[in-house]
């Protein structure tokens, strides 16, 4: 018997501050309307589903913790999510008891969630939503978070460390030769001046673990070239057990979704870092039918890759800040990109392969009140087109045609 086609909708980041759930917005109903009716919706969990005031607020420099009670997780239960990635800059905002509670009220109201656990192989291990028209599998990570905040393995004498599946990757900073010199001259003062030449067995190991041709000023990694560049290497391990678990997924589900939060950018926050295309596609190929990615907090274009999609940022789907005044902040949340993006529609046809890519446009409502800004829309009429052709121009970067049909688009797939 044929399983039938599977409709997969994803959303980006979910910074859920508010009920939502007594909205009567018809925008908002529409949306709510179109996540529902997918066989499974996916968003990236961008909260802390627990009581503040019940756990430890883990300290953070100039980075605001994003804390939801538990009955978040009713709410995004309500709008339709059954799949959610964990991984993100916010997973430990509360330390282990606040993940705990936020992966138990996932697990409260149905929620199925991966990227985060009790240490690295539950943080990386796949999770699985079972749907009528097929299993659904998810293999998430972060590559944004502090260091702290990545999963460790068990060792013998301990058990592993709770937190995030973690993607971490080194920059290395190119200057000009004579610059170069420079400040390799000026790191043996500093040195010298740190007493660090007492740990010369231990310099020398760090040396002979970086690559040849470079050197070291602090913590940055440099090499000689022609011109200012910046390198970014993802940590081959990290990569390897993302790519192991999607493996393990595709023979277990019919769809296999691979996902990452990423705030890495290129120049500006629309292009990703360039360590993104090759690890997404190093995804796709090992055998994800999907590659969904969040974090930057605005929308980035969508690659088609040997038939399956990258989707490099989905933008904001909710973002119930606590802005002051009837205007918002200044930065990047003054800025009209921040409050707009789009949810894909995925769907996957009974003969295997993608039959069709619909792009619905959201608005967050940055011309609103502070009271009603934050809650996602279906964008309707000017509006809805201005988001589509934003995103036609984005995709075109990799050679992605997307038409414009009303208020929707479509990408081709073939």
């Amino acid at each position: 018997m044929k399983a039938g086609r599977l409709t997969l909708t994803a959303a980006g980041d979910c910074l859920l501050g508010r009920r939502v759930s007594e909205v009567q917005d018809p925008g908002f109903l529409a949306l709510v309307e179109l996540l529902r009716g997918s066989d499974c919706a996916w968003g990236n969990c961008e909260v802390v589903l627990t009581d503040p005031a019940a756990v430890y607020r883990v300290p953070k420099i100039n980075d605001p913790h994003a804390g939801c009670a538990p009955w978040g997780a009713d709410e995004l239960s309500f709008m339709g999510f059954g799949l959610m990635g964990t991984a993100n800059n916010h997973t430990m905002d509360f330390g282990v008891k606040g993940l705990g509670s936020t992966l138990a009220n996932l697990d409260r109201v149905g929620i199925v969630h991966a990227g985060a656990g009790l240490d690295l192989a539950q943080a990386a291990r796949p999770a699985y939503r079972d749907t009528a028209a097929g299993r659904v599998a998810l293999v998430n990570c972060a590559s944004s978070f502090l260091d702290y905040y990545a999963a460790g393995p068990p060792e013998p004498v301990h058990k592993g460390r709770p937190g995030l599946n973690p993607i971490h990757f080194q920059y290395v900073v190119q200057v000009e030769r004579p610059l170069f010199e420079s400040l390799r001259q000026a790191q043996a003062k500093i040195h010298d001046l740190l007493g660090w030449d007492e740990y010369a067995d231990t310099l020398a190991r760090m040396e002979a673990a970086r690559p040849a041709g470079t050197g070291l000023f602090f913590e940055t990694v440099i090499q000689a070239g022609e011109e200012v560049e910046l390198f970014s290497q993802p940590r081959p391990a990290d990569v390897a057990r993302v790519l192991t678990a999607i493996q393990a997924a595709r023979q277990e589900a019919r769809v296999v979704i691979a996902s990452i939060h990423s705030h890495e950018a290129r120049r500006r926050l629309e292009e990703p870092d360039p360590f993104l295309p090759p690890f997404a596609r190093d995804c796709l190929d090992a055998g994800a039918d999907v590659f969904l990615a969040a974090g930057p907090h605005v929308a980035r274009g969508i690659e088609m890759y040997r038939g399956k999609p990258i989707f490099y940022s989905l933008g904001n789907f909710c973002a119930h800040f606590k802005v002051q005044g009837s205007a918002p902040a200044g930065g990047l949340l003054g800025q009209r990109r921040f409050w707009e993006s789009f949810v894909p529609r995925v769907t996957f046809a009974e003969e295997g392969g993608i039959a069709e890519i619909e792009l619905h446009p959201i608005t967050l409502g940055f011309d609103e009140p502070v009271t009603a800004r934050g809650t996602p829309r279906l964008a309707r009429g000017e509006e809805a087109r201005l988001i589509l052709e934003r995103l036609a121009g984005l995709s075109r970067l990799y050679g992605t045609s997307v038409e414009i049909d009303g208020e929707i688009g479509r990408v081709r797939v073939a």
